[in-house]
């Protein structure tokens, strides 16, 4: 175990060297390792954590990876209701697409947290709950066994559809703006040979919540979305409240904005490094 926590640590430091060293430009003392993780918004720390954590902990034997999948008949018959955590957390094998994919999941749910759902931590977290109960649904009737990387793409989907505007600068100098984002990581996909299939289920997944969450209510519908005042109390917001903000409104990132500078690969919070299925 000693091993293990070593290994993350150096993996941890090593992904986001770009954004420690801008850290150290800006100030005088460099951010270690411990205030990096307090620095992190606590719902994308579980995720971020506990999707590096067991997929390091399986991809070393210490749990058998058949025990994270997927599978209904199990859940069902033998209650391994632990099943449907798994398949969430756990990213496959190890290797460079599983770096990519975890800084995916670490920059946009940081963003998503302290954006659009900045104080409003339960409405953050139904977000999450409503994107695995439909990716579980899918999984049912496509026989899906892991889930984790297309509820990485649908995180992405969200924030690229509640910052449409945003310039993207992707591999050989093309630029986009964000709505674009989830079709660029499609195509991505297909050329590298991957199939794109996690993308698409991302993709539609997270339309589902946001076309739920913002769009039908903005066209006059009913926000079915709207997050139950048990998880409010469960998850309040900083302030100690439970009362969350505006629910149903187009997020303030969705208004006009004057240009940005387009976002670089790697560069500070950058937000265009290709995705890969795992």
């Amino acid at each position: 175990f000693f091993f293990l926590f070593r290994f993350l640590k150096i993996f941890i430091l090593s992904l986001f060297s770009c954004s420690s060293e801008l850290s150290k430009r800006n100030q005088k003392k460099p951010m270690n390792f411990e205030d990096w993780v307090s620095s992190v918004p606590p719902v994308t720390r579980v995720l971020f954590f506990g999707a590096a954590g067991l997929t390091l902990i399986a991809n070393f034997g210490l749990i058998s990876p058949m025990n994270l999948i997927l599978n209904f008949p199990l859940v069902i018959s033998n209650f391994e209701i632990w099943r449907l955590l798994g398949c969430v957390f756990f990213f496959g094998k190890l290797g460079f697409p599983f770096l990519i994919n975890l800084y995916f999941l670490y920059s946009y749910s940081k963003q998503l947290e302290t954006g659009i759902f900045a104080q409003r931590r339960a409405d953050y977290v139904y977000m999450l709950l409503v994107l695995w109960v439909v990716l579980l649904v899918v999984a049912y009737f496509m026989n899906l066994m892991l889930i984790g990387l297309p509820l990485v793409f649908a995180i992405v989907h969200v924030w690229c559809h509640t910052n449409p505007n945003q310039i993207l600068q992707f591999w050989f100098g093309t630029k986009f703006k964000a709505i674009y984002f989830p079709w660029v990581l499609w195509g991505f996909s297909l050329l590298t040979g991957k199939g794109g299939f996690s993308e698409l289920i991302g993709i539609f997944c997270g339309h589902v919540y946001f076309f739920l969450k913002f769009k039908y209510p903005e066209h006059g519908g009913l926000n079915l979305l709207e997050t139950p005042l048990f998880i409010k109390q469960m998850f309040p917001d900083e302030n100690g409240t439970v009362m969350g903000g505006v629910h149903g409104d187009v997020p303030q990132a969705r208004q006009q904005q004057p240009q940005a500078q387009p976002r670089n690969m790697f560069g500070g919070r950058g937000h265009v490094l290709g995705g890969i299925d795992g």
